[in-house]
């Protein structure tokens, strides 16, 4: 019998219970993964551009690929033949040949000197670790379908040290100060240990799934029940994205940099929140089917002030302690402008923060569709703002245009909220409907 077996569910401690490891070990993964960037940083501010403009393309290919699945596979309830071994392998291994097929048509281009960064093979490393996320997002999602809570909280920690940590630690250990030679020793470890552990990874899950051999769906047809939710997904990260890519076609590597590495310390937050949100996701999909709409829509409003009041203190103490650093320390000018950089994209962040609770909630009523045009219009208006106001303020363009996208967008989230029926409907509505708006 598998180590990693099903805990005793009960209502909705389901995913309260589980929740605390399940934090613990996303914090250890995000905290070693925001050391890595970093050390590149310290390296080489222009390689750390090179990584960040191929971690871009390589999140923009991931999400294709996974086209919403992933989220798809947290709605269903437990039985469901989609959620079986057959199943997952036949997604997972198709989505394993095209990503590295997308990974060999970017990265041609890139070896031949056709793209906006010096050090090719540095894009491509970041590139290959984007897609790595991806292929383990997918066992991480069937994992917590299934309620395999420990077998996820065990890989992140695995992820974080052996992906992220040991190979940060040798290269601190042996060649800091190398400029180039130190990050591509760092960049071979990490794709290694992140190839080896996605392998198992997958392994253990497909291990731990019923081997139902009838009715499987396969890659196309996870796809197609999941297209709207893909539509979305696609769409946060264009507009999450899609900024490094203008940069560096405008300002260049150096400027790819400098954003990136603003971007990715306030990511810390959004990315804790968004590891937060897949339990939200489950636990609002569970509530629905058992108590209706208006359940969901009591906790999405009490997670949505546990959120707001959270990112307003992370918020003010950032601006102090940035404030104070400027003040009592000799700064470069490179090194002011990121900190003015990061006090105004944690104002975006927690914007981007208060839309998790709302979003899980809509998906999780199969609201797909309305939360889709929301963010296609966040995306579409950050790929015409931002171009036009890195014209008009240079680097601080995208943080701008982050802003306005984050704000426009959480009031038509809080919108699509309000229609939410605050009382429970009549017992002859029955559940919430499975398939709504797909």
């Amino acid at each position: 019998m598998n180590s990693f077996t099903k805990p005793t569910l009960s209502g909705s401690s389901s995913v309260s219970r589980p929740a605390l490891p399940l934090i613990v070990s996303d914090t250890l993964l995000q905290g070693a993964r925001y050391a890595f960037i970093l050390y590149i940083g310290y390296e080489s501010i222009s390689s750390l551009g090179s990584f960040l403009f191929g971690a871009a393309l390589g999140a923009l290919l991931a999400v294709v690929v996974d086209f919403g699945i992933n989220q798809h596979w947290l709605r269903l309830d437990e039985a469901d033949s989609a959620l079986s071994r057959l199943a997952f392998i036949r997604v997972f291994l198709t989505k394993a040949g095209i990503s590295v097929l997308g990974m060999a048509l970017i990265s041609a281009p890139a070896a031949a000197g056709y793209a906006p960064v010096t050090a090719a093979s540095i894009m491509a490393a970041g590139l290959f670790l984007a897609i790595l996320q991806g292929l383990a997002d997918a066992c991480e999602a069937m994992g917590l379908a299934r309620h395999r809570y420990q077998l996820v909280s065990l890989f992140r920690i695995l992820f974080g040290v052996a992906m992220y940590g040991l190979p940060l630690l040798i290269s601190f250990s042996m060649t800091a100060g190398d400029g180039d030679t130190s990050i591509r020793g760092l960049l071979w470890g990490a794709s290694i240990a992140g190839s080896v552990l996605v392998c198992c990874y997958a392994w253990y899950v497909a291990d731990c799934l019923p081997a139902v051999s009838s009715n499987a769906v396969g890659y196309r047809d996870a796809w197609w029940d999941s297209r709207w939710l893909g539509v979305n997904q696609t769409a946060i990260v264009v507009d999450v994205r899609a900024p490094l890519v203008i940069l560096a076609l405008m300002l260049g590597e150096t400027a790819v940099g400098l954003y990136g590495l603003v971007q990715r310390t306030t990511a810390i937050v959004e990315l804790a929140w968004a590891s937060l949100s897949r339990l939200l996701l489950k636990s609002y999909a569970e509530t629905a089917s058992a108590s209706g709409a208006a359940d969901v829509r009591g906790r999405m409003l009490a997670a949505g002030k546990m959120t707001g009041l959270v990112m307003a203190t992370i918020t003010v103490f950032g601006w102090l302690i940035t404030i104070y650093i400027e003040k009592q320390m000799q700064l470069s000018q490179e090194t002011e402008i990121a900190l003015s950089l990061l006090r105004w994209g944690l104002v975006a962040i927690s914007l981007s923060s208060l839309k998790r609770p709302l979003i899980a909630g809509l998906l999780a009523l199969f609201k797909e569709r309305l939360v889709s045009r929301v963010n296609l219009l966040s995306a579409a208006a950050g790929l015409v703002l931002v171009p036009l106001l890195v014209l008009s303020f240079g680097i601080w363009g995208p943080v701008v245009g982050w802003i306005l996208v984050e704000g426009a967008a959480c009031v038509l989230l809080i919108r699509h909220f309000l229609a939410i029926p605050s009382t429970p409907q009549s017992n002859l509505d029955g559940p919430v409907p499975q398939r709504a708006g797909v």
